[in-house]
C-alpha cells in the first residue's frame, strides 16, 4: 500500500524547510519515499532522498562537471540502473560491501531525471573563488624554519609525528610500516627503529618508558579490518609489543579516558573505515574490554574527551567525515550508555578534516575550531567554502560560526599560545593547497592580538611539500613549544625511492 499523499507531503516538505537546530521530525526513508503517488518537482525530491541519507547538498555547493559525475553513483546508491551503466564495472565487483548498494530501485526514472535535472540547471559552471580575506604575511613571527637533511634513500611519506614530553624525542610514523625515534637535540640522529604490523596514525604516552600506538591498515580507502592498537614498552633497551585492540576498521584517531570511572583506561577509537566504519568506545572490563558502538557509521575523524555540561560525568565530542559530515556530542548517561546529539552538521562536500575545543578568545567558554578542506575524493576542485573556522555557543546554547578565513584544503591544526602573550595561536596546513596562489598557503600561522582577532602569516621560503601532519612540542626542552610538519609525497606512494628521505620541517620557537 502506497502512503497517503498528505503524510509525505508534510514528512518531506516540512522537515526540509526547517533550521537544522530545530528538527523534531525524523525525515523519510528511501522505502517510504518510493512508495508514494506524489508529483514533486526536483527540488522537493532532494529536500526527500538527499536528506534521508545526509544533509542535502545545495546545488552550488560543486560545479555541473563534478555534479555530473557524482550523481550516477547516488543513482545506483537508490539501486537505479539506466541502459548507460551497461558495460561499467559493478559496485560488488569493486568490493563494495552488500547494502551499500540497493538491490530494488528506490526511485523511479521519472523522478530521478527530474531530481538530476534540478542539481545540473542550477549548479554553476564554476564555483566562485574565494571570498575576500586578509592577505597573509610573510613571515612567521616568533619561529625559524628548519630542513633537517637526512642521507638515507627512503619515501617520504609521514604518517604521525609525536614530540615526547620528557626527552623532546621525535617519533615518526611511516606509511610502510615502521615507527622511528630521532634525536631531536643532536641533528635528528635516528636512535631507535619499530617495525609495525601497518602504517602507524596516532601515539599516546602512558609513562616515559611506554605508549599506546594505533596503527589504521591501508591508508587508501577501504572496508579491510587490519587496524590495530598496541602497547609498546621498554625492556632492556628492546621495545615489546602487546596487541591490545584488532580487527579494527581503518582507525584514524584514538581517545584515552576513564568513561565508566572503575579507575581504568577506556579507548575511543575513530574506525573511519570507508563504505563500512564506526565509532566505538571499548570500555574495561577486567583484563579487556567491552566494545560499544556509539556509531555504525563509517568518517569517524577526531574525538575529544570533555564533561560538556559540567556535570562530572565524562563525555565525548567527536567530528564525522564522509557523507555524514558534522560534530556530534555523546552524553554520557551512565551504564555503558551515551546519548547522541548533533552539534554541527554540514553537506557532504564540506570535507571536514580537524577540529579542537578550547577556549580560543578568552572568554572563558570554549569554542569549536574547525578545519575543513579535504579533497580525496570524487569532487577533486578548489572548494571556496574550504578553510579554518570558529564556532561560539549563543544563549541558546547553539553553536555559531563566528570566524571564517578561506583556506583550499585545509587539513590540520594546532592551538597554543606559541609567544606566551596570554593569547591563543593557530596553525593550520593544507594537505590539498592551491599551488597557482601567489603565496603560496600549505601553512599559516594566525597570531591574536585582540580578542578574537586573528592575523595571518605564511612563511617567506615558499616550501612546494604535501603536509599531512602537525604536531606541537618542545622540541629542546627550552620551556616553549615547537611546531613540527610532516611531509607526504605523492609522488613517492608507488615508486622506488631515489632521493634522500625528508620527513618534515621544523618551525622552532625562537621565544627561549
Amino acid at each position: 500500500m502506497r502512503l497517503s499523499w498528505g503524510l509525505v507531503f508534510v514528512v518531506v516538505l516540512g522537515w526540509a524547510c526547517e533550521p537544522i537546530s530545530e528538527r523534531k521530525q525524523p525525515p523519510p526513508s528511501l522505502y517510504q519515499l518510493s512508495q508514494s503517488d506524489l508529483n514533486l518537482s526536483g527540488e522537493q525530491l532532494a529536500k526527500g532522498y538527499c536528506a534521508a541519507c545526509h544533509l542535502m547538498p545545495d546545488p552550488k555547493v560543486l560545479d555541473k562537471k563534478t555534479w555530473v559525475t557524482l550523481l550516477p553513483d547516488m543513482r545506483k546508491r537508490m539501486g537505479l540502473y539506466l541502459e548507460e551503466d551497461l558495460g561499467t564495472v559493478l559496485p560488488e565487483d569493486e568490493g563494495v560491501p552488500e547494502g551499500i548498494y540497493s538491490k530494488i530501485p528506490y526511485i523511479t526514472r521519472e523522478n530521478w531525471a527530474k531530481l538530476e535535472a534540478y542539481y545540473l540547471e542550477n549548479a554553476p559552471d564554476t564555483l566562485l573563488l574565494q571570498a575576500k580575506k586578509e592577505v597573509p604575511k610573510l613571515g612567521i613571527p616568533g619561529f625559524k624554519l628548519e630542513v633537517p637533511e637526512f642521507k638515507g634513500i627512503r619515501p617520504s611519506l609521514t604518517t604521525l609525528l609525536r614530540i615526547h614530553p620528557q626527552t623532546g624525542d621525535l617519533w615518526v610514523g611511516h606509511r610502510f610500516r615502521a615507527l622511528y625515534r630521532l634525536d631531536s637535540k643532536n641533528k635528528f640522529k635516528q636512535l631507535d627503529s619499530l617495525p609495525t604490523r601497518v602504517a602507524p596514525v596516532d601515539l599516546i604516552w602512558n609513562t616515559p618508558n611506554s605508549f599506546d600506538l594505533l596503527s589504521m591498515g591501508k591508508m587508501d580507502p577501504s572496508n579491510d579490518s587490519i587496524g590495530l592498537l598496541s602497547t609498546y614498552s621498554l625492556n632492556s633497551k628492546r621495545w615489546e609489543e602487546t596487541p591490545r585492540i584488532d580487527q579494527l576498521m581503518r582507525p584514524m584517531d584514538m581517545e584515552v579516558a576513564d568513561w565508566n570511572g572503575d579507575g581504568k583506561k577506556d579507548y575511543v577509537l575513530c574506525q573511519f573505515g570507508n563504505h563500512l566504519g564506526k565509532l566505538s568506545i571499548f570500555l574495561s572490563k577486567g583484563e579487556g574490554f567491552t566494545e560499544v558502538i556509539l556509531k555504525p557509521d563509517p568518517g569517524a575523524r577526531r574525538s575529544i574527551a570533555v564533561d560538556y555540561e559540567g556535570d562530572g560525568d565524562l563525555d565525548l565530542m567527536v567530528l564525522f567525515s564522509q557523507a555524514k559530515e558534522g560534530i556530534s556530542l555523546f552524553e554520557n548517561v551512565g551504564q555503558g550508555k551515551f546519548k547522541e546529539k548533533q552539534l554541527l552538521a554540514f553537506h557532504p562536500a564540506f570535507g571536514s578534516s580537524d577540529f579542537r575545543f578550547e577556549d580560543i578568545n578568552g572568554d572563558r567558554k570554549p569554542e569549536l575550531v574547525l578545519v575543513n578542506g579535504d579533497n580525496a575524493d570524487q569532487s577533486q576542485i578548489f572548494k571556496p567554502y574550504h578553510g579554518l573556522r570558529i564556532f561560539e555557543r549563543d544563549a541558546e546554547g547553539e553553536f555559531q560560526e563566528s570566524w571564517f578565513y578561506p583556506m583550499h584544503g585545509a587539513s590540520g591544526l594546532e592551538l597554543g599560545d606559541f609567544d606566551q602573550d596570554g593569547k591563543v595561536d593557530v596553525v593550520t596546513i593544507a594537505f590539498f593547497p592551491d599551488r597557482k596562489q601567489i603565496s603560496f598557503q600549505n601553512l599559516i600561522y594566525f597570531k591574536q592580538s585582540a580578542s578574537g582577532d586573528f592575523h595571518p602569516h605564511i612563511l617567506k621560503e615558499q616550501l612546494a611539500d604535501n603536509w599531512l601532519t602537525l604536531t606541537k612540542g618542545d622540541l629542546d626542552l627550552d620551556g616553549d613549544e615547537d611546531l613540527v610538519i610532516g611531509t607526504f609525497a605523492f609522488d613517492q606512494l608507488y615508486q622506488v625511492p631515489n632521493s634522500p628521505w625528508k620527513p618534515f620541517v621544523v618551525l622552532r620557537n625562537t621565544l627561549r
